[in-house]
C-alpha cells in the first residue's frame, strides 16, 4: 500500500543542467500565449502542451544515466489577463499515471483554468515517463512474493532509484524548466504521500497544499493497524445510517461477522455464484476472502449496501449473495483480459505499472522486517512481528487470517533487493512546512483511514482537516456531490475552505434489508396513495423490482466491464453519455430478464444522472412469482433518505408505492 539516504548538494546543479540540455534540444521559441518555451502541442491530449525533462537516474552518482520525466501543461484559457498561478496534480498508486487520469483533474480544476495553468507530471517509471514492465507481477500471475523479487532483480541497481524523494526532485526540475516558482499542489492517495515528500523539501514553492485520502510519510505503521480499527467502526456506521433496513443492530455488526467466520472455520463452505464477468463460478469461503470483500467496501459502494444482508443470509443458509461478492473480488486476470478495458500487460502499462508500485513501495514504505536482512531472516522477523500482535488488534479475524489479505499484502516486498542508501520520504533533520494545507478524507476510507489522515493534519501546523460523510477512498475526484471538489477549488482560490456543511449532507448507503430466494419472502413496498390497488404479493414484487434495479447499480464498481448478470440470472448492460465530465454524465441501464430472486424477471431501461437529479426507470415484470407488471420508478439521486416512487400496474391492478431508493455510486 503504502529509506535512509542522503541528498547530494551538487545534484541540484546537475538536475538544472540536464533539464536545460533536454529542453534546449527542442529549440522551440515560446509556442503560444501563456505557454512556456520548449513545449510542443500534445497529439494525444487536446489543449495540452507536452514536454520532457531528462534528470539523473541516480542523483548520488552511483548509477549513471538519465531518465525522462514527461508532462502535460495546460495553459490558462484567458490570456487577456495575468496568470494567477499553476496547479500541479499528482496521481496515486504508486504506479498510476497522472497524465492518463487527466480527465479527472481537468474536471476538478477546469473552473479555475481561466487564469491558472494545470501541470500533470508522470513520475519516473510511470505513464509516459519510461514505465517498466515486470510481466508476471503486472498480471498477478503465480506467486506474488516471487514476482516482486524477480521484478527487483530485473531492475538491478535501479531497484531503489524510484522513490518519492527522487520524484520530488524531478518535479522541481520540471518546474525550473518551465520557470514556475510557486504552485498549488493537489495529491490524492499515494499522490498525497508524494506531495508531502515534495512539501518538506520545497516548502517555498508551495502556495497551497491539498492532501486527499492521505497517510503520513513519517511514523507510518507498516501493519496499518488503524485500518482494522476503522473497518470495525465502519461496519457499525453502515448499519446505523440505514437502520430501517439493516438486518441487525450497529453494535452487533462485528458480532455478525464473527459468527460468519466461526462457521467458515468449523464447516468449510462452497457455493456457486456469478463473478464479475457474469460467469457462474465455484466459490470456496475462507475468513481471508470475507475480509477482502469488507476491506474493499471503501472503493466499492455497492458492497457496503449488500454486505450486512449477505452476511446474515450466509448464516441463514443462503450463501449465494456473499459468494457473488467474493467471486467479483477474485476475478482472474485471464477473464478480465477478455473484457473491454480489462487488464492487458503491455497496453495497461501506460495507465499503471505494478513494477513501479513495487519499486516505490518496497523502498519508501517501512517494512515489518529489517530491509538489510537476508530473505530468510526477513521471513523469520515477519512471523515474529505477527506473533507479537494481541488477538484484539485484528479481531474478529485471527492475525494470520488478516495478514493473508491481498488488500495490504504485508509480505509483498519480502524478496525485494535490499536498498543501498535511498533518500527517505521524510529527510533526516527535516521539518514540516508552515504552508496552508487542506487535508480531506472520506469517513469510510480504510486504506488511508481517518486516523492516518488526522496524523498528517497534525504534522502541518497550518492545516485544516475535513471528513466527507459516507465517502470512501478519495473525495474530490469524480465528486458527483459537487462538495469536496468545490471546497478544494475554493481553497485554491482563496486559501480558505469556506462553507463545508455539504460534507455532512452526502447521502447514506441504503442497505439491502434482506436477501431472499423467492418473492414471497421479500419485504413489501409501502402504499403511497389511495390510488393504489395492489395486493401484498404485488407490493413484494414491486420491492423486488426496485431491488433488482438497485442490484445492477451496485455492480458499477464491483465488476470490471459494463455487462453482467443478475443474482439468479438474466443480463444487464451499462452505458454512459460521452464527451462530458465524469460527474456530469447520465448513465443508461438495460435489464434483460434480470433476476434478484429466482422467480421474478425484470426487464426494461433506466436513466440515471451521475450527479444530483432524477432517475427514471421503465420496468416490466414477469416470471412465476408475480403477475405481469409494467412499472415506472423514479427517485432523487444523491439525496439523503431518498424514496423511490413506484407507479403502474401489476396484474392489471394500479400500484402507487414507495420504498427506499437505490443508493448512489
Amino acid at each position: 500500500m503504502r529509506g535512509v539516504g542522503r541528498l547530494v548538494l551538487a545534484a541540484t546543479a546537475l538536475v538544472t543542467l540536464v533539464a536545460v540540455t533536454g529542453a534546449a534540444s527542442g529549440g522551440n521559441p515560446q509556442p503560444a500565449p501563456g505557454v512556456p518555451p520548449g513545449l510542443t502541442k500534445c497529439t494525444h491530449a487536446p489543449g495540452a502542451w507536452c514536454g520532457t525533462v531528462f534528470v539523473p537516474l541516480d542523483r548520488s552518482g552511483t548509477v549513471t544515466g538519465t531518465t525522462p520525466v514527461r508532462f502535460e501543461y495546460y495553459p490558462r484559457t484567458d490570456t487577456g489577463q495575468a496568470q494567477l498561478g499553476t496547479i500541479v496534480a499528482a496521481e496515486g498508486g504508486p504506479g498510476y499515471s497522472t497524465t492518463d487520469s487527466r480527465d479527472y483533474y481537468l474536471d476538478l480544476f477546469g473552473p479555475l483554468q481561466d487564469r491558472r495553468a494545470l501541470l500533470l507530471v508522470d513520475q519516473r517509471g510511470t505513464g509516459l515517463s519510461d514505465p517498466f514492465l515486470c510481466a508476471a507481477a503486472q498480471v498477478y500471475d503465480g506467486n506474488w512474493i516471487a514476482n516482486a523479487g524477480a521484478c527487483g532483480a530485473q531492475l538491478g541497481q535501479r531497484s531503489d532509484l524510484y522513490t518519492s524523494a527522487a520524484a520530488a526532485h524531478d518535479l522541481k526540475a520540471v518546474l525550473d524548466f518551465l520557470g514556475v516558482t510557486q504552485i498549488d499542489l493537489y495529491g490524492d492517495s499515494y499522490g498525497s504521500y508524494f506531495s508531502q515528500a515534495f512539501a518538506v523539501r520545497y516548502a517555498s514553492m508551495l502556495r497551497t497544499l491539498v492532501l486527499d485520502a492521505t497517510y503520513p510519510i513519517s511514523g507510518l505503521d507498516p501493519l496499518y493497524r488503524t485500518s482494522a480499527t476503522r473497518l470495525r467502526e465502519n461496519l457499525a456506521i453502515f448499519c446505523a445510517r440505514s437502520a430501517a433496513t439493516c438486518p441487525t443492530t450497529p453494535g452487533d455488526m462485528v458480532g455478525l461477522v464473527d459468527r460468519v467466520l466461526q462457521r467458515i472455520r468449523s464447516s468449510p463452505t462452497t457455493t456457486t455464484a456469478p463473478d464479475g464477468t457474469g460467469r457462474e463460478t465455484t466459490v470456496r469461503f475462507t475468513p481471508r476472502k470475507v475480509l477482502d470483500v469488507l476491506l474493499y467496501t471503501d472503493g466499492t459502494p455497492g458492497w457496503i449496501r449488500e454486505a450486512p444482508a449477505a452476511l446474515a443470509a450466509f448464516l441463514a443458509g443462503n450463501e449465494r449473495p456473499l459468494g457473488r461478492m467474493v467471486a467479483e473480488g477474485a476475478i482472474d486476470p485471464a477473464a478480465a483480459s477478455r473484457l473491454p478495458g480489462g487488464l492487458r500487460p503491455r497496453a495497461e502499462i501506460r495507465s499503471f505499472s505494478e513494477g513501479a508500485y513495487l519499486a516505490y513501495a518496497c523502498t519508501d514504505y517501512p517494512a515489518i522486517w529489517n530491509k538489510a536482512s537476508s530473505f530468510s531472516a526477513r521471513q523469520t522477523q515477519y512471523a515474529a512481528a505477527l506473533a507479537a500482535q494481541a488477538p484484539a488488534v485484528f479481531a474478529p479475524w485471527r492475525t494470520g487470517e488478516y495478514a493473508d489479505s491481498d488488500f495490504f499484502v504485508y509480505e509483498y516486498c519480502l524478496q525485494w533487493p535490499a536498498p543501498r542508501a535511498p533518500e527517505p520520504p521524510f529527510p533526516a533533520g527535516g521539518t514540516y512546512p508552515n504552508v496552508r494545507t487542506l487535508v480531506l478524507n472520506g469517513e469510510l476510507d480504510i486504506r488511508t483511514d481517518v486516523y492516518q489522515a488526522l496524523a498528517v493534519a497534525q504534522n502541518f501546523t497550518r492545516s485544516t482537516y475535513l471528513e466527507a460523510a459516507n465517502m470512501g477512498h478519495v473525495t474530490a475526484l469524480y465528486d458527483a456531490d459537487a462538495c469536496a471538489a468545490a471546497i478544494v477549488r475554493r481553497f485554491v482560490q482563496t486559501i480558505a475552505t469556506g462553507d463545508t456543511s455539504c460534507l455532512g449532507r452526502i447521502s447514506e448507503h441504503r442497505l439491502v434489508q434482506r436477501f431472499v430466494e423467492q418473492v414471497a419472502s421479500a419485504p413489501e413496498a409501502t402504499i403511497a396513495s389511495g390510488a393504489d390497488r395492489s395486493t401484498a404479493t404485488d407490493r413484494r414484487a414491486a420491492w423486488v423490482a426496485v431491488e433488482t434495479l438497485a442490484d445492477v447499480v451496485d455492480r458499477w464498481y464491483a465488476i470490471p466491464g459494463y455487462t453482467g448478470s443478475g443474482l439468479y440470472g438474466g443480463k444487464f448492460t451499462m452505458t454512459s453519455t460521452s464527451g462530458l465530465p465524469f460527474t456530469s454524465r447520465v448513465w443508461s441501464l438495460k435489464l434483460n430478464q434480470a433476476k434478484w430472486t429466482t422467480d421474478v424477471e425484470v426487464s426494461g431501461t433506466a436513466s440515471m444522472p451521475r450527479a444530483a437529479g432524477t432517475a427514471v426507470a421503465s420496468l416490466t415484470l414477469g416470471g412465476p412469482g408475480t403477475a405481469k407488471g409494467d412499472l415506472t420508478v423514479t427517485w432523487a439521486t444523491r439525496a439523503q433518505r431518498a424514496e423511490a416512487r413506484i407507479t403502474g400496474t401489476i396484474g392489471g391492478r394500479a400500484v402507487d408505492l414507495t420504498r427506499p431508493a437505490p443508493s448512489h455510486w
